[in-house]
Order: structure tokens, then C-alpha cells, then sequence
């Protein structure tokens, strides 16, 4: 590894060369997703997949790492500039486009197939579980992360197919019809209360379990809860559904 990682070269528990090989995904791009995109590309993984339908809104600069001058671009172009300013050694593909209907869910379907690990970003509760589908069915770890819509708590949630509890896991049964995301009203406000501090909190909490889970090191925790008020974070033993008409049988 080059001098621009030396310093994860003293980190005795794993070894983060083995990140070069990697093809990651990151699905939403906003106040976590930019954020757990820009982690995974500076500790050197070799490939990073972004997945945003969404444009640049100045509501958007109190969280996120874009700049001023780059409002109207769409998101992940707007990202890909950046990360690859941090670092030019990561090959980065992005996708703008809504993954659940059209050219968006082929090239969705395609890149889970590829890639080694998924980062859910969604604000949308729709989204996480056609996310969670499919990340099950093609047997690939997810990371779900979340932020309370009053932007003070957050969570998250590791899906390893076969091994933890899934999004679906002993969630009652919901409306299929159903809305999957509020898109932008080109107002240009936030639909959530975003905090900066709550989003980094908890981008950082995925990324620390997706390094454990992709390098070996530590034990990984399948559920996280921060609550921001208190300043407290719980580990939750969430078990799985034998019944669960996505990983039941997996």
C-alpha cells in the first residue's frame, strides 16, 4: 500500500490491503450516504458504486460534503468529483437514477450481483425493504443505516443473508402500493430534520461494521441504536424469523 495508507497499515487487527479487491455500493447518496461513500473511498476500496436518482439542493449543504458551487448538479456526479479529489485511486461508477423502476432497477439488480457489499442510505422505509429483497436474495451483505425523522437518533442494521435477522424479520406486513420515496417538490426544503452530527454518527457506525464484516476483525453487530439525546448506544440481539417470506428459507 501506498504512503496514503500507512497509517491503516499500523492497525494490528486486520489487514485493509485486502480492500483494494472490493466492489462496494452505495444506495442514496444524502446525509449518510455521502458521507459512508467518502469513508469507504478513503481506506482504499478499490471499487465504489453510487446509486442517487437525486439533484443538489442548497438545503442539502448543512450535512453533506458538496460544495456550494455544485448545487444542481446531480448528486452523484457532484460525489464522484469529490471522492475522487480525495482519492484518485478509486474506479468509481455511478448510476443517477430511482432504483426501483426502469434502467435504475436493471442496473440496481446488475451491480448487486457484482459487488461485494451494499451501504443502504434511504430515507424510506419502501426502499429498505426492496433493498433488503434483494441484497437476500443474491446472498450479499447489507448495511442499512437510518436516521429518526426528528434527525436525533439513528440505527443500524446488518443483514449477512443466512446469518442475521433481515429488514423483514418480524416486521408486520405493509401496504406494497404504497408510496416507495417522497421525491423532491423542487422547493428545495429537506422532507426530514437532518442533522449533521446524528448523519456522521451513524455513516461512521456503518462503515466500522461493514470494515469488521468485510476484513474479520471484531464481532459484527447486527443492530445498533443511537439515541442522541441521552448520547447512549445500544446493541440489540435481533433474531430471525424462520418464518420470513424473504430470508426464511435462505
Amino acid at each position: 500500500m501506498s504512503e496514503r495508507y500507512s497509517r491503516l497499515m499500523q492497525f494490528e487487527f486486520a489487514d485493509f490491503s485486502k480492500l483494494k479487491d472490493v466492489r462496494a455500493m452505495v444506495v442514496g447518496i444524502g446525509g449518510l450516504g455521502a458521507l459512508t461513500a467518502e469513508i469507504m473511498a478513503r481506506v482504499g476500496v478499490g471499487e465504489l458504486v453510487l446509486m442517487d436518482y437525486d439533484k443538489l439542493e442548497e438545503a442539502n449543504l448543512n450535512r453533506l460534503i458538496y460544495n456550494a458551487d455544485q448545487v444542481g448538479m446531480a448528486k452523484v456526479d457532484a460525489l464522484k468529483d469529490h471522492l475522487l479529489k480525495a482519492n484518485p485511486d478509486v474506479d468509481i461508477t455511478t448510476y443517477p437514477y430511482d432504483i426501483t423502476d426502469g434502467e435504475g432497477y436493471d442496473s440496481f439488480i446488475s451491480e448487486v450481483e457484482k459487488c461485494d457489499i451494499i451501504f443502504g442510505c434511504v430515507d424510506t422505509f419502501q426502499v429498505r425493504l426492496f433493498i433488503n429483497s434483494q441484497t437476500v436474495k443474491g446472498r450479499k451483505p447489507l448495511i442499512d443505516g437510518g436516521a429518526s425523522n426528528d434527525g436525533i437518533n439513528g440505527s443500524v442494521h446488518v443483514v449477512i443473508p443466512g446469518k442475521t435477522a433481515c429488514y423483514r424479520c418480524n416486521r408486520p406486513i405493509v401496504d406494497e402500493e404504497s408510496e416507495y420515496k417522497p421525491k423532491s417538490d423542487g422547493s428545495g426544503l429537506c422532507h426530514f430534520t437532518s442533522l449533521p452530527t446524528t448523519m456522521a454518527i451513524i455513516s461512521s457506525l456503518q462503515c466500522q461494521e461493514g470494515l469488521k464484516h468485510m476484513l474479520g476483525f471484531g464481532e459484527v453487530a447486527s443492530y445498533l441504536m443511537y439515541y442522541g439525546m441521552e448520547g447512549r448506544l445500544e446493541r440489540y440481539d435481533w433474531k430471525r424469523d424462520p418464518n420470513c417470506p424473504v430470508c426464511g428459507k435462505v
